[in-house]
Formats: C-alpha cells, sequence, structure tokens
C-alpha cells in the first residue's frame, strides 16, 4: 500500500514529539536525583543538544491531542525546573545549576513549539512572552548568554505580534503587553550590557524612550536597577564619563515617575543612584564635572533637606576640590550636623570615624573638636564600651601624632574628664595601655628635647583617673618620670610632693630611692641621702649601678659627705666579690682621697672629724684584708698590681707621718700597721732598689708605731690595754732591729749612724716594756 507524501510528512512529525515527549520523561527524572558530576555533564551535552534541535522546529498544525501533550509536559517539566531551582541549596554544583538553566529553556521550546502557529490567541502570545522574559532572565543570570539571546529574541517576536493586535487587546492584556515591552527591553540593555556590546545598548534604550510615558512605576524601578549595575560596573572599570551618562539615564527613568507612586525601595535606589552619579561627575576630574557634582547635590538637598545622604554628597564634594583650597572649617561643619542628626549605630560609628579621619589629614585641631563632640554627645551616651575605647584611643593617637602644644594637652585632658564623668565602667587594662603608650612616646620625645614642662603636662596626662587601670609598673614608671622633670626644672617642692605621693612599695624600687638620694642632695639633706644609700643598697646588693649613680651624683653636687657615704655602701655590698662589676683598688682610692680631702677641709679638731679619720682608718684596714685576699679579675689578674701595692703603703705612710702630731696616738699606729701590712705583701721579684726603699719605709713605720705606742702605754690607766700596747712596742721594735740587721753591709755611714741612734732609743723602749711585762 502507498503511502502519500503528506502522510508521511505527519508521521516524520509525530515521531519527532513522541521523541520529545519521551526525552521530557526521562529528564525530569534525572533532575530528581542527584547524579554524579560526569551525569551531569554528559546530560547538559545532550540537552544542548536537544535545544539546538528543537528551536528549529516548526509544527503548524500538531493536532490537538499533541498540542495538549507537548503544553502539558512543558508545563510539567518548566514548574519541575522552578521547583527544584527553589530546593536547591546553595552548595549546589555549577554543573547540576548549568542543567536546570538549560533545562528550563527546554521546556519554554517544548511550549513555544506546542502552539497553533499563527493561530495563537492574545493570551497564549502573552504567556510565551512572558515565559520567554523569564527564561532570558534566568539564562542572563546563570550566564548563559548565547541562550539568553536566544529566548530574549523569541521574546521580540511575540512582541511583535502583539503589537499587531494592540487595537483589538482588552485594556487589561493592552496593559500586560506594555509592562513586558519594557521588561523586555530592559533585559536586552542587561543583556548588551553583559556581551560589552554597549552600541546594542545604546540603541535598545533609544527604543525604551519611545514608551517612557507609558512605563508604569515597577518596570521603571527595574529598568532603572538595571540602568544603575551599567553605571557601576563602568565606574568601576574607571570610565567615568560614560557611566555618569547611564547613571543620569537611571536617574531620569526614575524621576519620570510620579515620586509618591515609587516605592520605598525605589526612594533609596534614587538616592544609591544620586550619590554613585556625585562620584562619576567628581572623578572625572573635570571642571564641569565638578560643577555637575555640585548642581545635582544642591538639586538633592533641595527636594530631601538636611539627611545624611546629602552631608556624606557634600563631604565628597569638599573632598574633591584641590588641597590649597581645602575647606576644612566647611567639613569639620557637615561633621557637626551629622553628628546632630545621627542615630548611632555600628556603620555609622564607623562613617563618623572614617570621616574625622579624613579631616584630621587636613586639620587636626578641627577633628580633634569634631571628635570630641561626638564623644560627648553620641557615643558616652550609650555606654558602648567597644565604642568608647576606639575613641578614646584615636582622641590620644590625634593629639600625640602632632606637635606638642599646651592646647593639645589640655585638649586630650578635658576628653579623659568627660570619660571619667560619664563613664559607667572604667576603661579597661588594654586600651589604658595602649593610651599610655602613644602618650609615653611623647614624653620620651619632649624629654629628649629637654622640653621638660611639656614632658611634665604629658606625664600629667598620663597619670589622669580615667587611666587609673594602668597596673603599678606602668604608674610607678611615669611617676618616676615626672619626679626626674621636676628635679631637672629644680622644682624642689613639686618633686617632694611627687615623692610623697607614690606608694611605699613603689618609693622602696631601687629606681625610685636614686631619685629620691639625688632630691636629698639637692636639698641639702644628709639624714634622708644617707637612708636613701642604705635602702638602695639593701634592694639592689647584687647590681651597684644605682648606688654608682649615686656616687657620680654626690661628686658633681660637691658633696664629698654623700660620696663617700655612697662609696662605702658599694665596697660593703659588694664584699670584694664582683671584680668585673667593681674595680677594688680604684674605688678604695676615691674614698681614701675624698675622705682626706674632706678632712683637710673641715679641719681635725671637732667629733666628726675624729670619726672620719677612723674611717680612713677602716678604709686602709680593708684594703690590707683585701690584698690578703688576692682578689682577681674575670681574666685571672690580679686587681692589686705593684703599682697598686705602692700607692696604698706610700700614701698611708705619707698620711700617717703628715697627722702624726694631729691624730690620735692610737689613729697613727693604725695607719702605719696597715702600711706594714701593705709592704709584706709584695712580690718577692721586685726589683732590689724598691725592695730597698720597702724595707726602710717598713723600718720608719716599726719605729713610729713603737714610739706611739710607749706614749700609749705610759698614759693608759687600764693596765691590760697598757701592757698590750709594751707588747706591741716590743714587737715593732724587734722587727726593727731584724730590719737594720739585715741592712747594715748596704747602708752608708750617716744612714747607719741615723738608725743605730733610733735603734738605741728604741731599745730604752724595749727594756721599759720588758720591766713592765715582767719578761
Amino acid at each position: 500500500m502507498d503511502v502519500s507524501p503528506a502522510d508521511s510528512s505527519y508521521s516524520a512529525r509525530d515521531k519527532r514529539i513522541k521523541s520529545i515527549i519521551s526525552f521530557c520523561h526521562e529528564l525530569q527524572g534525572q533532575l530528581a536525583g542527584r547524579g554524579n558530576e560526569q551525569a551531569l555533564k554528559k546530560w547538559t551535552e545532550e540537552l544542548e543538544k536537544q535545544i539546538n534541535a528543537v528551536k528549529s522546529y516548526s509544527l503548524k498544525s500538531p493536532g490537538s491531542r499533541r498540542h495538549a501533550q507537548l503544553d502539558s509536559i512543558g508545563t510539567d517539566l518548566w514548574n519541575r525546573c522552578v521547583q527544584i531551582r527553589r530546593q536547591d541549596d546553595s552548595g549546589t554544583s555549577p554543573e547540576r545549576k548549568r542543567l536546570l538553566t538549560l533545562a528550563r529553556i527546554f521546556s519554554f521550546l517544548i511550549l513555544a513549539l506546542a502552539q497553533w502557529g499563527d493561530h495563537n490567541t492574545p493570551v497564549d502570545l502573552l504567556r510565551l512572552e512572558k515565559l520567554a522574559i523569564k527564561a532570558g532572565r534566568s539564562c542572563i543570570v546563570d550566564g548563559e548568554l548565547k541562550f539568553a539571546l536566544m529566548t530574549l529574541q523569541k521574546a521580540a517576536e511575540y512582541n511583535g505580534l502583539l503589537q499587531n493586535l494592540q487595537t483589538k487587546l482588552p485594556e487589561e492584556d493592552l496593559r500586560a503587553s506594555k509592562r513586558l515591552e519594557i521588561e523586555y527591553l530592559t533585559l536586552r540593555i542587561t543583556l548588551a550590557w553583559k556581551e560589552d556590546r554597549l552600541d546594542v545598548a545604546d540603541h535598545v534604550y533609544e527604543k525604551v524612550l519611545k514608551i517612557k510615558d507609558s512605563t508604569d512605576p515597577v518596570s521603571a524601578e527595574c529598568l532603572a536597577d538595571s540602568l544603575f549595575e551599567v553605571g557601576k560596573d563602568l565606574t568601576a572599570k574607571k570610565n567615568f564619563s560614560l557611566a555618569a551618562k547611564w547613571l543620569e539615564r537611571a536617574y531620569e527613568f526614575l524621576n519620570s515617575q510620579e515620586l509618591d507612586l515609587l516605592s520605598r525601595e525605589a526612594i533609596e535606589l534614587r538616592l544609591a543612584i544620586s550619590q554613585a552619579l556625585v562620584r562619576a561627575y567628581l572623578n572625572t576630574n573635570t571642571p564641569d564635572g565638578f560643577q555637575k557634582a555640585e548642581n545635582h547635590v544642591h538639586y538633592v538637598e533641595s527636594e530631601i533637606g538636611d539627611k545624611l545622604v546629602v552631608l556624606l554628597l557634600r563631604l565628597e564634594l569638599l573632598l574633591s576640590s584641590p588641597a590649597e583650597v581645602f575647606d576644612s572649617s566647611a567639613y569639620a561643619e557637615i561633621l557637626q550636623r551629622m553628628i546632630r542628626s545621627l542615630d548611632i549605630s555600628e556603620p555609622s560609628f564607623n562613617l563618623m570615624i572614617h570621616h574625622i579621619r579624613k579631616l584630621d589629614d587636613k586639620s587636626p585641631s578641627l577633628a580633634s573638636s569634631v571628635l570630641d563632640s561626638f564623644l560627648t554627645s553620641k557615643v558616652l551616651p550609650t555606654q558602648h564600651d567597644a565604642w568608647v575605647e576606639r575613641v578614646v584611643v584615636l582622641r590620644t593617637r590625634m593629639a600625640t601624632a602632632h606637635r606638642d602644644t599646651h592646647e593639645t594637652i589640655q585638649g586630650l585632658a578635658i576628653m579623659f574628664d568627660s570619660v571619667e564623668a560619664n563613664l559607667e565602667k572604667p576603661l579597661t587594662a588594654a586600651v589604658v595601655l595602649a593610651v599610655q603608650t602613644l602618650i609615653w612616646k611623647r614624653v620620651d620625645a619632649s624629654f629628649n628635647h629637654e622640653d621638660m614642662d611639656i614632658a611634665e603636662r604629658w606625664c600629667h596626662v598620663a597619670r589622669h583617673p580615667a587611666l587609673r587601670h594602668c597596673g603599678p609598673a606602668n604608674a610607678a614608671k611615669i611617676a618616676r618620670k615626672l619626679l626626674i622633670c621636676a628635679l631637672q626644672r629644680n622644682h624642689l617642692d613639686s618633686a617632694v610632693e611627687i615623692l610623697q605621693s607614690m606608694k611605699e612599695s613603689v618609693r622602696r624600687e631601687p629606681m625610685t630611692l636614686y631619685l629620691a638620694f639625688k632630691l636629698a642632695l639637692r636639698c641639702g639633706d644628709h639624714e634622708a641621702a644617707s637612708e636613701c644609700l642604705r635602702q638602695i643598697s639593701e634592694v639592689s646588693s647584687k647590681d651597684p649601678q644605682y648606688i654608682y649613680a649615686c656616687c657620680i651624683d654626690a661628686q658633681e653636687a660637691e658633696d664629698k659627705i654623700c660620696a663617700i657615704q655612697a662609696l662605702r655602701h658599694l665596697i660593703e655590698r659588694s664584699e670584694y666579690d664582683c671584680p668585673d662589676a667593681v674595680h677594688l683598688p680604684a674605688l678604695l682610692r676615691v674614698v681614701i682621697r675624698l675622705e682626706t680631702s674632706l678632712l683637710d677641709s673641715q679641719g681635725q679638731t671637732n667629733a666628726d672629724c675624729q670619726s672620719l679619720i677612723d674611717d680612713i682608718c677602716q678604709i686602709f684596714e680593708g684594703v690590707v684584708t683585701t690584698i690578703q685576699r688576692d682578689p682577681r679579675d674575670g681574666q685571672g689578674n690580679k686587681l692589686f698590681t705593684v703599682e697598686e701595692l705602692n700607692w696604698f703603703s706610700k700614701n698611708s705612710y705619707n698620711l700617717g707621718v703628715k697627722n702624726m702630731r694631729i691624730w690620735h696616738l692610737r689613729q697613727t699606729v693604725r695607719v702605719f700597721q696597715c702600711c706594714l701590712s701593705i709592704i709584706s705583701q709584695y712580690p718577692q721579684d721586685i726589683p732590689s732598689q724598691a725592695a730597698e726603699d720597702l724595707l726602710l719605709r717598713g723600718m720608719f713605720c716599726n719605729f713610729l708605731v713603737a714610739t706611739a705606742c710607749i706614749g700609749l702605754a705610759r698614759g693608759e690607766d687600764n693596765i691590760e690595754i697598757q701592757l698590750q700596747d709594751y707588747l706591741t712596742m716590743r714587737k715593732h721594735v724587734e722587727a726593727f732591729d731584724a730590719r737594720l740587721e739585715a741592712r747594715m753591709d748596704t747602708l752608708d755611714e750617716a744612714s747607719k749612724d741615723d738608725l743605730q741612734e733610733k735603734l738605741s732609743i728604741l731599745l730604752v723602749f724595749d727594756f721599759e716594756g720588758a720591766i713592765c711585762l715582767k719578761s
């Protein structure tokens, strides 16, 4: 049986429809599951092939039964895609998202295929255009620009068919048709922008202008939002002149509507467009652009008044002006207006801080004033710890970052007064540390420049009650610096007050004791100075630096008594066991020189001098003890070299001879005995001439000690002490005799006669001693 061509064509068409329906069922089953990436990719590729095939189909008369089948399966697939898209979470893979997008396009093409060709009703056309627009929007959002163009072309076809039927359309359908047309044009502009085809976007916008007057507020808002996105993108690409053009279009289109009919979101969009437009004008960096920006701000201000957005735009205008003509006062005045109208929140707080920093770059004094106002009127009333702390640290940083003036420091102190008076909880230790660290840098800088007045003022701010949680170490550090400044300026009364204001534990710290010693020196208070030295010696026995410093200060002040006391403490506390830190021979020489110098300057008759002479004797006796221990430095070298021994032996001998007629005999005996003990510590390998000199010096010491002892014994009432003096005398006579016997062969006649004469005198003394001792 022959098959006619018409039947053959119908059979092929019917087969294609069955194939499409079958594929739709399989696709829905795939969309319901969560196939792996490989399966998703395979289905996506197959779906693309199906789309490319279906878009070219034309079924002029599919038959009512087939029409219903295609419409039903297409509708089911469309709804299924929408449902799944809503259910899928944000973690959906890109491949699955693409599959859903393509499935939506495919479902639209099936619905388009299901219609009756040229016999579509207006309701069908409206439905198809609406679906085409939705599919196109979905493609644009998902980046499927090729398919977006295809679906929007379909929308254009349906729109053209509807245009031909306008005279026959009911009023409701006519409004729907116009709304869909503006939606289509909006998406077409967006697509052209995404494709970087702004020439096409311009062409489409010309079509928009023709229906501008008939556009409803909702559609106008959508179009303005799309134009706004184009302008923002061009701004990001720094094409500011073109950005301004598209932003102007967005603003003008919204303005063409009745403002009272616009939604709240549309009003906010209008303000956002205004802000972006002003920035675009300013970024063109042309006089014309600046003038346009200023005009636009004036226009917006005339509309909405002194609102935050207007003030922000004014700030942008000021910031865009050349640095040499920047109006700091106007900028500060706008910030003050913002503070008055501001509802404080985290964003508004950050906004104010940002602009105050900007002003600080131009005018630190005005910025500080604005920040103080912000703190007092807005931040402190909230009792929001984080905000208060940020403002306090910023205000301190601003004050310490610029030139030191009394006004700057006073302003910071007033700010702390406000914080202390209005903040319910004190500032935390971490914030106080940050503040005091900033202030301390200024204290150090001022001190190093010898600007003690400024340094003192900074220290007083650092001790403000609002910063009381600074910790004892920081409080002591600041108080000591304040004390140093007072000493440097010789404000002794102030220094005494500062010292007395410190806690007892702080006053007992070595550094504080050292400063107290300096103060006592300045005040001439030897008793207080002596007490400070005693306490320093106790608390820093292993570290001689503070005692050393006291020695230097006392010498610079020419206070020999305090210098001697300091040196004595250093000697006593060192116990001669830290040769690397204390060079004992030099230290002992200095003490002896100072004490002998003081003795010479005071005269040698009063009780204080007798005590001083005893101290000198005690120092020499300490020298003897130290030499006998043979101390060495870190490299193992002797501290008391021959040169050192020479100095101590000669000076002890000379001191005794010089003061023989002035000092008490027992003091003379002590110093000569020290000389003899030092002579005994010389090494055996010294030159012969030096050895002879030492032997002769020792004989003279023996003679003088024996002479002194006989005098002491004769005048002593205490029998026990008297006998001891005789015994000492006889030992020295014996030693003299032995030394003379050893040198008899080397002496010239004159020396021999002199020494023998001395020996004869000593023998008389020795006879007297022997009788008294009954020897």
